[in-house]
C-alpha cells in the first residue's frame, strides 16, 4: 500500500509541476515587465486552470505564491519516454525561482500545497508530506527525500532514490518510523518487479504492525496473544513485490522475515504454564512461522533444543509444529502438559532422570491432532499405571494411541528383567514380552521363588481395574479401589521355579487378598503327592482345602475346617481328627519358627503320629521340634505312653506296657493280642535300627505264618501233641516272651532273637524278612513240656522231633518263601541243634531278663 501511493504520488507531482510550469511560464511572458514590482491577482482564469490569491515578484530570482489553485485532471496517462527532457525543462524553469508556495491546489480528487525554497520541494497532500531534492546524472534521476510522512499510516521516511526511467531501474534506501518502530529499508524495482529489505531497532509493541496485515484470526491470536514479550526487532524481511495495474502485490512465497523476541513467555495451551526463553527468533518463510528459542523452560524444566512452527498460515491446513526437548523426570509437570492436549499417558516418574521429546501437530483451523511422544529413561522408580517399575533403562514411544516400550531394563534386589511390548491407550490394555534373567522371591532372608533366563507374557488391562495376567504362571492379580487380588490358578505352574521344599504341594490353586499390604487373606486348594495329612488308618489326604491370615502380629493358616491350625505368633501346629506323617512334615514345612530362634509345637487330638515305618495311635501328642531340628515328643493313648525323640539322625522310641492295638501299628504287625507290650527301638533310620518287644501274655493267632503252621500240625500225625500245647484256632497263649531285631536301611527286618514262651510249649528262633522281596526266612524250635513228653518219651520219633533228658521234646519248623504265601515246613533233628545254645537256654533266662527290664 506504502509503494502504490509513493509512486502515484511521483507521478502526480510530475503531472502537477509540469502543468503548473508551463501554466506559469507563460504568465513570465506575458506579465514579465510587472513582475519587478509584484504582481498580485485575486482570480486568474486561463484555460481550465484557476487561480486565487497570486502573488509574483522578481528579485534575482522569483517568488511565486497562491492562496488556491484548480488543475484541470489529464484524459490521458502521462508518458515517461521523454521524461528527461521534462525534468530538464522543470529543472531549469526552478533554477528562475528563489521562493514558491502554492497553497490548496485541487488536483484529482486530491488537496496538495507545495513549498520551494533553497533548492528543495516541499510537497503536502490529503495522504502524504515530502520534501526533498532532486537532481538528474546522466539517465538516472536522484533523489534525496529527507522527510516523507504517510498520514493514514503515520510512517515517516527518509532516505535516497535513484531511478533509471530508460530501463525503469528504481533503487531506494533509507530510514523509517511507523507504527511506533524505527527501522531501515532498501528496495530495489527493475521494470514490474521489486525486491525489498527492512530492519529495525528495538521496539515495545507489536500490535499496530500486525494489525495492518490481513491475517487470519488464529494466526494473529499465536502472534499477539500466545507470544508475548518485552521487546522485538525486526531482523530482516525480504520480500518480492510486482507491480501490475497499478497494484502493488507481495509474492508470499518469496517473502521472508526474522524478528528476535526478548523476555518472552509462549502460551500454547490455556491453562497449561507458559515456555519462557530469553529470547528467540522468529523467522517467516515459505508460509510458515518458526520459533528457535534459547535456554528455553517449562515450569523451570530445561527444554534445550526445542522448537516450533506453524505451518501453512494461508490455508486451511494452518497447523501447529510442537518438538519440545526435555531433560527432567517424566512426573506430573509432565502429566499436565500432555493432558492439556487430551493426551493421557499411564506413566508416572518418580525419581531419575529422562530425556522426552514431545511432538505435536495441531490444526489450529480445524480439529486436526496428531501427537508422538518419545522418553528415553535413566535409573530411576517409574509407576506404570499403578506398577511401580525400578527403572535402570529403557525408551518408550507414544504414537497415534499406542505406548511402544523398547528395552526397559528392570532390577532390584528382587528380580532383573527386559520388558518390551505395546499399551494400547484405547483399550487400555498393555501387551508386554518379558524376557526375566533373574526373578528371586525371599522372605525375611530365604529365597522361596527363584526364576532365571527365562521368558513370558505379560496381559495388563487397566479400564476399570488393574488386572495383570502372567498365563506362564497362570497368575492374575487384581487391584480395585477396595482390595487387590491375586489368583494363582495352578500351583503345579510355579512350582518348578520354587527353591527348596515348598508348602504349596504339587499344584491346586490359592487365592490372595488385601486391601492395605499389610493384612492379607489365603483361600484356596493344595494338591500334594505326599502324605502328610492322612485320615483313618492310611486315607491319604492330597487335596487340602485352606485359608489363611496374615497380619503384621503373624499368620495363621487353617485347614479342614479348621482341623488344623498352624499359628506363626505362637510357633504352634494343632491338628484334631486328622493325623500326620511328621517324618514328610518336616521336609516340606516353612521353618519360620525355627528360623526366628523358636521351637515349633505340634498338638494333636484323637491324631495319630506318623514318622517313616511307625505310627503312634494316640488320644493325644506333643510335639517339640527345636531350632536345629532335634524333635522330643510325648503321645498318649488310654492311658499308654509313647514316647518318641530325634537327636541329629538318631532316632529313638519307648514304649511301656502298651496294648496291642497301639503296638500293631507301631510295629506294623497285628498277629498279638490282649496283651501287655513294651517297646523300644534306637538308630539312624537309614542305615541300622535297632529294637526290642517285650510281651507279657496274650495271643498270637490270625497271621499267614501262624495259620499256615496251624495247618502244618493238623496235617502230621507225629506233630499231634502240638495241639495240647496251644497250637489251636483260638490261636497260641502266650505267658512272655522277648524279640530283638535290627532294621536295615528300611529294607531288611533281621531277627536276632525270638523267645516266646507258651503255657505247655515254648518257642524260639531268628530270622528275616525282607521288605523288597516281601520274603521271609525264619527257623524255629517249639519246646513241648516235660510232662507232655512223659507220655510219649517211649515212642519211636521222627527226624524232626528230638528228645531231651527232661523227657520234653523239640521240634523243628522252617518258614520260607513270600510273605503272602509263606511256606511252613519241618526241619531236620540236627538243623534244631545248630541253634545257637544261648536261645534253647531262655526258658532259664528269661524270668531273671523280665525283672530287670521291669526294673
Amino acid at each position: 500500500m506504502t509503494k502504490t501511493s509513493t509512486n502515484f504520488s511521483v507521478h502526480a507531482i510530475q503531472r502537477m509541476l509540469r502543468n503548473i510550469l508551463i501554466f506559469f511560464f507563460l504568465l513570465f511572458l506575458i506579465f514579465f515587465i510587472w513582475l519587478k514590482a509584484g504582481i498580485r491577482l485575486d482570480t486568474l482564469n486561463v484555460a481550465h486552470y484557476k487561480v486565487s490569491g497570486l502573488y509574483i515578484k522578481l528579485d534575482k530570482k522569483l517568488t511565486l505564491m497562491a492562496e488556491n489553485m484548480v488543475i484541470p485532471q489529464r484524459k490521458t496517462a502521462p508518458s515517461f519516454g521523454n521524461i528527461d527532457k521534462a525534468f530538464d525543462n522543470i529543472k531549469y524553469l526552478f533554477t528562475f525561482f528563489d521562493y514558491i508556495e502554492l497553497n490548496n491546489i485541487q488536483f484529482e480528487n486530491n488537496e496538495l500545497n507545495i513549498i520551494f525554497a533553497d533548492d528543495i520541494l516541499y510537497v503536502t497532500s490529503n495522504d502524504y508530506e515530502i520534501a526533498g531534492n532532486i537532481h538528474r546524472v546522466g539517465q538516472t534521476f536522484e533523489v534525496d527525500v529527507s522527510m516523507l510522512h504517510l498520514k493514514k499510516d503515520n510512517v515517516d521516511i527518509t532516505g535516497k532514490l535513484t531511478y533509471n526511467p530508460k530501463t525503469d531501474n528504481l533503487k531506494t534506501q533509507g530510514n523509517f518510523y511507523a507504527y511506533a518502530i524505527r527501522g531501515r529499508f532498501f528496495a530495489n524495482k527493475i521494470d514490474n518487479i521489486i525486491d525489498f529489505n527492512l530492519d529495525s531497532d528495538t521496539f515495545s509493541d507489536l500490535h499496530p504492525l500486525i494489525d495492518k496485515f490481513d491475517l487470519d484470526d488464529t494466526v494473529k491470536t499465536w502472534i499477539l496473544d500466545k507470544v508475548k514479550a518485552e521487546s522485538y526487532q525486526l531482523l530482516g524481511l525480504s520480500a518480492r513485490a510486482s507491480m501490475v495495474n497499478k497494484q502493488f502485490k507481495i509474492d508470499m512465497d518469496m517473502l521472508k522475515a526474522k524478528a528476535l523476541f526478548s523476555r518472552t513467555k509462549i502460551h500454547f495451551k490455556e491453562d497449561v504454564e507458559p515456555v519462557l526463553a530469553p529470547s528467540f527468533v522468529l523467522s517467516y518463510e515459505d508460509d510458515g512461522l518458526y520459533f528457535d528459542f534459547n535456554e528455553p523452560t517449562y515450569v523451570e524444566k530445561n527444554l534445550k533444543g526445542s522448537k516450533v512452527a506453524i505451518l501453512n498460515m494461508s490455508d486451511a491446513n494452518t497447523t501447529l509444529k510442537l518438538d519440545l526437548k526435555l531433560e527432567t523426570p517424566f512426573d506430573a509437570t509432565m502429566q499436565n502438559l500432555l493432558k492439556a492436549y487430551d493426551l493421557k499417558l499411564p506413566v508416572l516418574q518418580e525419581s531419575g532422570q529422562a530425556n522426552t521429546v514431545f511432538h505435536a501437530d495441531i490444526g489450529l483451523k480445524n480439529d486436526y491432532r496428531d501427537f508422538l511422544v518419545d522418553v528415553n529413561f535413566t535409573k530411576g522408580s517409574v509407576w506404570l499405571n499403578k506398577v511401580k517399575l525400578p527403572i535402570v533403562k529403557g525408551q518408550l514411544h507414544y504414537e497415534k494411541g499406542v505406548i511402544v516400550l523398547n528395552d526397559i531394563v528392570l532390577k532390584n534386589t528382587m528380580y532383573e528383567v527386559l520388558v518390551g511390548g505395546k499399551i494400547n491407550l484405547t483399550k487400555q490394555k498393555a501387551d508386554l514380552l518379558v524376557r526375566g534373567k533373574t526373578i528371586q522371591l525371599e522372605a525375611e532372608d530365604e529365597k522361596f521363588f527363584v526364576l532365571k533366563d527365562q521368558v513370558f507374557s505379560a496381559i495388563l488391562k487397566y479400564k476399570e481395574n488393574l488386572n495383570i495376567v502372567l498365563p506362564k504362571f497362570a497368575i492374575e492379580i487384581t487391584n480395585t479401589k477396595e482390595e487387590t487380588r491375586i489368583n494363582v490358578r495352578d500351583l503345579s505352574k510355579i512350582e518348578t521355579y520354587l527353591a527348596g521344599s515348598s508348602p504349596l504341594g504339587e499344584g491346586g490353586n490359592i487365592d490372595i487378598k488385601t486391601n492395605d499390604f499389610k493384612t492379607f487373606t489365603f483361600s484356596g486348594v493344595l494338591k500334594r503327592s505326599s502324605c502328610v495329612l492322612y485320615e483313618k488308618e492310611d486315607q491319604c489326604e492330597t487335596r487340602v482345602p485352606f485359608h489363611a491370615l496374615l497380619m503384621p502380629s503373624g499368620f495363621d493358616f487353617y485347614a479342614f475346617d479348621k482341623r488344623v491350625h498352624y499359628s506363626q505368633a505362637k510357633s504352634r501346629l494343632s491338628l484334631q481328627d486328622i493325623n500326620i506323617d511328621l517324618e514328610k512334615f518336616l521336609k516340606t514345612q516353612i521353618k519360620e519358627s525355627i528360623k526366628e530362634g523358636r521351637k515349633l509345637l505340634i498338638l494333636g487330638k484323637n491324631s495319630n503320629l506318623r514318622y517313616g515305618d511307625y505310627t503312634l495311635l494316640t488320644d493325644s501328642y506333643d510335639v517339640e521340634i527345636q531350632k536345629n531340628g532335634d524333635i522330643k515328643a510325648i503321645g498318649s493313648s488310654g492311658g499308654d505312653i509313647i514316647k518318641f525323640s530325634k537327636i541329629k539322625d538318631i532316632v529313638s522310641m519307648q514304649a511301656l506296657r502298651i496294648k496291642d492295638k497301639v503296638l500293631h501299628s507301631l510295629i506294623n504287625f497285628d498277629g498279638l493280642h490282649d496283651g501287655r507290650y513294651s517297646f523300644k527301638s534306637e538308630g539312624e533310620p537309614e542305615t541300622v535300627m535297632k529294637g526290642e518287644i517285650i510281651v507279657e501274655g496274650g495271643v498270637m493267632k490270625n497271621f499267614k505264618a501262624y495259620n499256615n503252621t496251624l495247618a502244618l500240625v493238623n496235617t502230621l500225625p507225629d506233630l499231634a501233641v502240638l495241639h495240647n500245647p496251644g497250637f489251636s484256632q483260638q490261636g497260641f497263649t502266650i505267658e512272655e516272651g522277648v524279640v530283638e531285631y535290627r532294621m536295615i536301611e528300611r529294607k531288611k527286618i533281621i531277627f536276632d532273637s525270638v523267645y516266646i514262651k507258651g503255657a505247655a510249649a515254648t518257642i524260639v528262633g531268628r530270622g528275616e524278612i525282607d521288605l523288597e522281596k516281601k520274603t521271609i526266612h525264619m527257623s524255629l524250635a517249639i519246646h513241648v513240656a516235660r510232662q507232655l513228653g512223659e507220655l510219649i518219651g517211649n515212642l519211636p520219633l521222627v527226624g524232626y522231633i528230638v528228645m531231651g533228658e527232661d523227657k520234653g521234646i523239640t521240634v523243628g519248623l522252617k518258614i520260607t518263601g513270600n510273605l503272602d504265601k509263606p511256606v511252613v515246613k519241618t526241619s531236620a533233628a540236627k538243623e534244631i541243634l545248630t541253634l545257637p545254645l544261648q536261645m534253647l537256654q531262655r526258658t532259664l533266662e528269661f524270668p531273671a531278663k523280665l525283672m530287670r527290664k521291669q526294673e
